[in-house]
């Protein structure tokens, strides 16, 4: 049975996409010990010494994280834990004894605004962590930044149609599609809602990139943005971030 022709140009095209995706995968781990390296031989063992690089911003030994300010910004902070945790996908996250990276990374959206003439409002800024397969380190690192101006505008008018069980949001954001979530408190931990909703439908966290955002009437929203090759989506929740914060300008 002949094969209809532009069912080959299709499968060539989606081949070639996928070696393509394999390939940037592959390409982005080469160097993906940098940041634990970072944290791990500089940050921790340095601080309190002038030795201690100015990116360090601050080491917390009790709640076991690094706030870092990360080179691709300006406006752009990662919450780093100081023990070795590959990324979301990590049982770790979900440990009793584990600190919630996620609210402190939300508790130190604030720190942004540092060196600025004006504070950022609270509902520009928002934490992101992406998937297993949409990161270039295998060190969990949560992005603090803002959102993008159009981002916030969406999740704002469709405010409406967010529940506190995991759905669809109704718009494609960065042209593609996301799960949303309302809570209470920015206390829980997201990482457990998440793990929850991918076991229920048989699925992987790692899969997800996941973010947290407020909105204008200050209720907070999780989203998770599921890695789909054929949508050519590696589930990095990171895309929805700008660090520039041009909505802040």
């Amino acid at each position: 049975m002949q094969i209809n022709k532009g069912i080959k140009v299709f499968l060539a095209g989606f081949l070639l996409l996928l070696i393509a995706a394999l390939g940037y995968i592959a390409w982005i781990k080469l160097n993906s010990d940098a940041l634990w390296n970072i944290v791990s031989q500089q940050c921790v063992p340095l601080q309190h010494t002038k030795q201690q690089p100015a990116s360090c911003l601050k080491v917390d030994t009790s709640n076991q994280y690094v706030l870092f300010e990360d080179r691709n910004g300006p406006l752009h902070n990662l919450v780093i834990p100081t023990n070795k945790i590959t990324g979301i996908e990590s049982p770790l996250l979900l440990a009793e004894n584990t600190p919630s990276y996620f609210s402190l990374a939300w508790q130190e959206r604030a720190d942004l605004s540092r060196g600025l003439n004006k504070t950022i409002p609270e509902e520009l800024l928002a934490v992101a962590v992406n998937s297993q397969y949409g990161r270039s380190q295998d060190q969990l690192h949560i992005h603090i930044a803002c959102l993008k101006k159009d981002i916030l505008e969406k999740l704002n008018d469709q405010q409406s149609v967010i529940t506190s069980n995991w759905t669809e949001f109704p718009i494609k954001l960065e042209g593609h599609h996301y799960l949303a979530k309302r809570i209470t408190t920015y206390s829980i931990n997201p990482f457990k809602l998440l793990q929850e909703y991918a076991l229920q439908h048989d699925d992987n966290i790692g899969h997800f990139g996941l973010a947290m955002v407020q909105l204008k009437d200050g209720s907070l929203v999780l989203l998770a943005n599921r890695m789909d090759l054929w949508d050519l989506n590696l589930g990095s929740a990171g895309e929805i971030l700008d660090y520039q914060c041009l909505a802040n300008q």
